[in-house]
């Protein structure tokens, strides 16, 4: 009897209602899947990988915002090796000026930059243990109807940190 007088008053409503009904319905169902989606294929277990990264984080979280260098110089903060190392493992982004620093040493590489509106196709910065350095790569896209891309490498020599993460700043690449 309930159900049958509530289906009533819903079908007598006015059709912005209905509207407005079933967009919160909508909104409910989305995020009740991902729940389910996160509780099924969401975070693992990485106790290890966890802690260094915590370890790693921490050194990260003690160093002043701005600038952060492993060479000597007049601005920012000069990072003891520990601290090189921390960093990098840390960092995911190569900032725009970076790439222009080391595009002035790459003649194709500065002029396919500029011809394709500044588009950089994926960038990436790794620890590298043998050499005991940061090293920081990007692809410059192509430009449309050719398949040329140019990839830039070098030593992230110097950083970026703000409030929110870390970015390579300097790339060595000379």
């Amino acid at each position: 009897m309930l159900l049958e007088n509530s289906l009533k008053k819903f079908k007598e409503a006015s059709e912005e209602f209905k509207k407005m009904f079933g967009l919160i319905g909508l909104t409910i169902i989305i995020i009740f899947s991902f729940m389910i989606l996160n509780i099924f294929f969401g975070a693992t277990d990485k106790s290890t990988e966890g802690s260094k990264t915590a370890e790693n984080e921490t050194v990260v979280a003690s160093l002043p915002k701005g600038r952060l260098n492993f060479f000597e110089g007049n601005e920012g903060h000069k990072l003891s090796a520990s601290e090189y190392k921390a960093v990098c493992k840390n960092t995911k982004i190569v900032v725009q000026r970076a790439m222009i620093g080391a595009n002035l040493t790459d003649y194709e590489a500065q002029k396919l930059y500029s011809d394709n509106g500044n588009k950089i196709d994926k960038f990436s910065v790794k620890w590298d243990d043998s050499a005991s350095k940061c090293f920081a790569e990007y692809t410059i896209r192509a430009l449309q109807g050719t398949t040329e891309t140019i990839t830039v490498s070098g030593e992230a020599k110097g950083f970026l940190k703000t409030s929110i993460d870390t970015r390579v700043y300097y790339i060595k690449n000379f």
